[in-house]
């Protein structure tokens, strides 16, 4: 699948007010027990120091939400994610309990296939940075926010492909998904929006549909965009550029109408390029209704 969501979920309002859409991040006493586990569903190669291991369907563990704040989840269900042709990763389906509460409800926010899921993460990670750190912490992803989706596009940040880390171009992933042209967190896209996107290392083709004309929107690195041809949602590059000038100046089209063969040699750090489409109506699409 080439053409793929960029979709910024809304968060679910719970307890107290707060938001958890999109991860959840282990303390390193629940991943003590998590090396316990007798029998589990493989999410990558143990031997992978970026994969973190599988749990069992029923174990409860301490974590915290995207906020800091404590709360017990559990596993309810792990199945093979049917996108992943390499059958390395799985999809899991958690609970959460608020304290002091004895309810459990679904945490993570559909996804657009209406799915509640997630994939486990090494390190801890944020929604909006594309680096991990906390080694000795797993984040569990949710499938609709812009981590999952990246590696879920083949992006998997433990593996390689021809000599070139995916850590990076997962990296510029979430930077090209979130529309972070600035690279410091700020989204510049809607949600729901759709894009074409590609690479030079051939995880992803660009798909070009005869009946959806596009134009080049960006080149992306693991720091923002590279070069900005035209903006996701906007037809000038002039604010954009005075949002962060000292990374953008001279990388427009404002300064030069370039190709993405052009940027690919003018900007050898360009490891992602997307299109978006031409006509509003087909830039969006409608997620699917969540799951009973």
């Amino acid at each position: 699948m080439v053409a793929s969501f960029a979709r910024v979920a809304p968060p679910r309002r719970l307890r107290g007010g707060s938001a958890f859409p999109l991860l959840l991040i282990l303390l390193p006493v629940s991943l003590a027990c998590r090396s316990r586990a007798t029998a589990s569903v493989g999410v990558a190669p143990a031997t992978d120091a970026s994969a973190p291991k599988a749990v069992l369907p029923g174990e409860t563990m301490e974590a915290l939400d995207e906020a800091g704040h404590a709360l017990t989840f559990r596993i309810d269900a792990v199945e093979q994610d049917p996108r992943d042709p390499e059958g390395e990763l799985s999809l899991y389906k958690l609970s959460f309990r608020a304290p002091g509460s004895d309810q459990w409800a679904l945490y993570c926010a559909p996804d657009p296939d209406g799915k509640s899921r997630a994939i486990p993460l090494q390190g801890s990670w944020t929604a909006e940075a594309s680096r991990p750190t906390h080694s000795d912490r797993v984040t569990f992803a949710c499938t609709a926010g812009v981590l999952a989706k990246c590696v879920r596009q083949g992006y998997k940040p433990w593996k390689g492909v021809n000599g070139k880390p995916l850590a990076d171009l997962h990296a510029a992933c979430v930077r090209m998904f979130h529309a972070d042209y600035c690279g410091d967190g700020r989204p510049h896209t809607r949600e729901g929006t759709l894009i074409d996107f590609w690479d030079g290392v051939g995880v992803q083709k660009r798909a070009q549909p005869a009946d959806a004309p596009e134009v080049f929107e960006a080149a992306w690195s693991p720091a923002g965009a590279v070069y900005v041809n035209v903006p996701r949602w906007e037809d000038d590059v002039s604010r954009l550029v005075a949002e962060c000038p000292e990374k953008l100046a001279g990388h427009t089209s404002r300064d030069a109408k370039l190709t993405p063969d052009e940027v690919a040699r003018r900007f050898p750090e360009a490891l992602l390029f997307n299109a978006r489409f031409v006509r509003p109506e087909q830039r969006t699409s409608k997620p699917a209704p969540p799951e009973p």
